[in-house]
């Protein structure tokens, strides 16, 4: 369910599509690499501010730290220095963060111009600092261990380097799974501080490599693990009312990824697209519990609620994130009937299902691609931890809609908007496009694709 895979159908033969993500991200730019970056830090940024940046920017969204801890090292530093050890990566990273927010790119012609600014050149300072001090922390499989890979991950995605990123993610991961024994159970010590920090690390990393591994394809041999931890983990003690929207915000955001996952396995244990029939009883099953999720939640995060107050900001942008992680479990549900309208070309080929049902769940996966793109439009132009996997989820949407499109057994499903969708992605992909070999690609494709169709229908428009 990645672009790759996506283009890899036979309607798209005749573009012949680099399908080798691997070797495009490996030849990204060189805004990416060879950069000269010294550790001469900017005094005159405030540390306090660049922390402030990285709680509104990064924590609120992944609430794996102690504020205090956070205060009691940057004392520390004032006495002592920056050393080499995990707090003081754990700092560094924490100031690389924040020097990237925040994170709005929309006033300048393209991304890569961010690249040339003063500001990333600080936040670039502040991470090789960090690496240098990562190799220390290799063979530890502590809490501060896992936050500080974690973050590194974060600030890799966010500059659009996700196999980096993703190889952070997993020595995160690592550190996390050393973190329990048979004997040990995550049951155990619920009460306790750590126990409650360890719980949240565990699932951040869980979550943070799983959407990068699907994406990336890097586990080609077996069956993806899908498992995850059977735990939610404990709030943190004492929360201040806008930290407790942001946990609630946690836990909602943990269960859609159950969800997904449940979906995901389905897919690809049963083999669903062999039998179309099943699949359909199972996706009304999916979708049944996607309307329970919605029914879950609390007041302050309900979706369809306008966000008013002096908290309205930060609503907003936590309700944003969950509409698309929604999304994406009902993109999971009906992928299975796509790929079989797509990819079927005579009755006999399809399987078993009535064409009203078949019909009704097409339209609905083609819906759920326009709706992806028009959702994620306000976030086109915004660095951060899920720039990249936005790129890729509009694209593949947008990718879609056009095989669909190419198809004339499907031209009565088009969704309104369909076409008006595909060049907001290549509007969102000519911005981003310095930034990465893969962005820059995908959007010569998309181009030439939407070049070649002629529009009669007036729902495209």
């Amino acid at each position: 369910m990645n672009i790759e895979g996506v283009l890899s159908w036979a309607v798209f033969d005749d573009v012949s599509p680099n399908l080798d993500l691997k070797g495009l991200l490996n030849s990204s730019h060189g805004a990416n690499q060879n950069l000269s970056i010294t550790a001469d830090f900017d005094e005159q940024v405030a540390e306090e501010e660049l922390l402030s940046r990285f709680m509104n920017n990064v924590f609120i969204y992944n609430p794996v730290l102690e504020e205090a801890k956070i205060h009691r090292y940057m004392r520390d530093a004032r006495f002592n220095g920056i050393g080499w050890d995990a707090q003081s990566c754990l700092l560094l990273l924490i100031y690389a963060l924040g020097s990237l927010g925040p994170f709005e790119n929309g006033t300048q012609p393209d991304a890569s111009s961010f690249r040339s600014s003063p500001q990333f050149r600080q936040s670039e300072s502040y991470f090789s600092a960090a690496q240098k001090r990562m190799g220390h922390l290799l063979c530890r499989t502590g809490v501060l261990e896992a936050q500080c890979f974690f973050l590194a991950g974060v600030y890799l995605m966010a500059t659009l380097r996700p196999m980096e990123a993703w190889k952070m993610f997993v020595q995160a991961l690592a550190c996390c799974q050393a973190f329990y024994t048979e004997k040990e159970s995550p049951e155990a010590d619920r009460e306790g501080i750590e126990q409650k920090l360890r719980q949240s690390i565990y699932w951040t990393c869980f979550k943070s490599e799983l959407e990068l591994r699907l994406e990336l394809n890097v586990s080609e041999t077996s069956i993806w693990d899908l498992t995850y931890p059977a735990f939610f983990p404990s709030p943190p003690e004492g929360l201040r009312s806008q930290r407790e929207i942001v946990w609630y915000f946690y836990l909602a955001e943990i269960a859609l990824r159950r969800l997904g996952n449940r979906i995901l396995n389905y897919i690809y244990d049963s083999k669903a697209t062999s039998s179309l029939s099943n699949a359909s009883e199972s996706t009304q099953g999916f979708e049944q519990q996607a309307a329970d999720w919605i029914r879950s939640l609390p007041q302050a995060l309900d979706l369809d609620a306008p966000s008013i107050g002096e908290e309205s900001d930060l609503h907003h942008s936590l309700k944003f994130i969950l509409k698309g992680h929604l999304l994406d479990c009902y993109e999971m549900m009906y992928w299975p009937f796509i790929v079989a309208a797509v990819n079927y070309d005579t009755p006999e080929r399809t399987p078993t299902i009535t064409n009203d049902t078949m019909d009704a769940f097409v339209h609905k996966a083609l819906v759920v691609c326009v709706e992806r793109i028009e959702k994620n439009e306000q976030g086109f132009f915004y660095r951060h931890h899920g720039t990249w996997l936005m790129l890729r989820s509009c694209t593949r949407s947008a990718f879609v809609l056009l095989a669909a499109a190419r198809l004339e057994k499907l031209t009565l499903l088009m969704p309104d908007r369909w076409r008006q969708a595909v060049e907001k992605v290549v509007d969102m992909l000519r911005f981003w496009r310095r930034e990465s070999r893969d962005v820059e690609d995908r959007l010569r494709l998309v181009e030439t694709l939407l070049a070649g169709l002629t529009f009669n229908d007036p729902r495209a428009l």
